[in-house]
């Protein structure tokens, strides 16, 4: 009895782990916690991130809050690289106009106009790309800084930049954190095309930097350059939407081109109309001596189509029923100089929308197209 009780079945043994088992575990278990705190400080530090990454950022680095970062930024710089020239061949007819305007100086102020494409109405709605449209449009005020002479070949104070410039440029926070009164985050020192890079990592889409104009103040300007700048269809953003515009008036004392002129608060509303009242145009920009508009407002929407491209008089636009009321643009313009005794003109204005201009390649065979976006995963 007591023998049998003793007896113990082989098949009641458990068995040892394989020791390749338990070497494979242990090397998959991390040797750090990471700090529940420096988490949610990295999280908060860089946008986007995801919970496993920071983990992984935190484990990989003893819970070294500053090489951590570095450690992701390194980590995004080449996922978003990678991520890149896989996309790089998509085309992205979707994005956002970016509009930014800057203070008022002794001379007037300066504005900036960009598109940024994207793939798809959906990503242009995500807040990291409405973010990354501001900060380039906030960007490019410094690509052309201060007084500066027209690029051979273009007329008109709103200048074209050169994108590879653009791209190479430090790229500025967020401005509309500071709008809101918010402390924005530790600002990292990248490029812009840098930082595009980062985003197509993040929400896997094709983007690409396709225009941008910037407000330039010519040398001994006359008075004052006043430029207001205003976007439509961003979901209520400040600075980006579907459609935007820049306008730009000259401002000269009556008493004199020298005397100081400081834009009064009926000015400055002017110029905040015009530029609404050009979102709610047809395309149009004009200059001091020409003005180029689209064939729905030419002649009556009469003129033909080879001469849709040609250059007419700025009057056009000056003689539009102000959308605001008062009559004419020009008879509102008047009216305003007048009563803050100055002498206004407009001298230049653009109006973008999101891809115009844009025309979409033709689809390729539906399987194609599947296997082809499961490769680019």
């Amino acid at each position: 009895m007591l023998r049998s009780l003793l007896r113990v079945s082989s098949a009641s043994v458990p068995r040892a782990f394989p020791s390749t088992l338990i070497a494979r575990h242990a090397s998959t278990t991390p040797a750090v916690k990471p700090n529940i705190k420096m988490l949610a400080e990295i999280r908060k530090t860089i946008e986007g991130i995801s919970m496993m990454k920071a983990k992984e950022a935190l484990v990989k680095t003893n819970n070294d809050f500053e090489k951590a970062l570095e450690w992701v930024r390194e980590d995004e710089a080449k996922a978003g690289i990678k991520k890149a020239e896989k996309l790089k061949d998509r085309q992205a007819l979707e994005g956002l106009i970016g509009v930014v305007v800057g203070e008022v100086g002794e001379h007037g102020n300066r504005g900036a106009i960009v598109e940024l494409n994207c793939e798809t109405d959906f990503v242009s709605r995500n807040d990291l790309f409405k973010g990354l449209v501001s900060q380039i449009a906030s960007t490019a005020l410094l690509v052309v800084d201060g007084p500066s002479t027209p690029a051979e070949g273009q007329k008109g104070l709103v200048q074209d930049v050169a994108i590879a410039d653009l791209l190479q440029a430090p790229i500025l926070p967020d401005p509309t954190l500071a709008a809101a009164g918010s402390t924005p985050p530790a600002h990292e020192f990248t490029t812009v095309q840098e930082s595009i890079t980062k985003v197509i990592a993040k929400l896997g889409e094709n983007i690409s930097l396709r225009r941008c104009s910037v407000v330039h103040l010519p040398e001994n300007q006359r008075g004052m350059v006043l430029t207001g700048g205003a976007t439509h269809g961003g979901d209520k953003h400040p600075y980006a939407g579907k459609m935007g515009a820049l306008s730009v008036m000259t401002l000269v004392s009556k008493q004199g081109g020298s005397k100081k002129v400081t834009p009064s608060e009926a000015v400055t509303t002017l110029s905040r109309q015009l530029t609404r009242h050009l979102i709610a145009s047809p395309s149009i920009t004009i200059h001091q001596e020409d003005c180029k508009i689209p064939l729905e407002v030419s002649n009556g929407g009469h003129a033909p189509p080879e001469e849709v491209d040609a250059w007419l008089d700025e009057r056009v636009l000056m003689r539009q029923p102000f959308i605001f009321g008062g009559g004419k643009v020009e008879q509102v313009v008047a009216k305003v100089a007048k009563e803050e005794g100055l002498r206004i003109k407009v001298v230049d204005a653009i109006r973008w929308e999101r891809g115009e201009g844009m025309v979409k390649a033709e689809t390729v065979d539906f399987a194609e197209e599947v296997r082809r976006q499961i490769e680019n995963k």
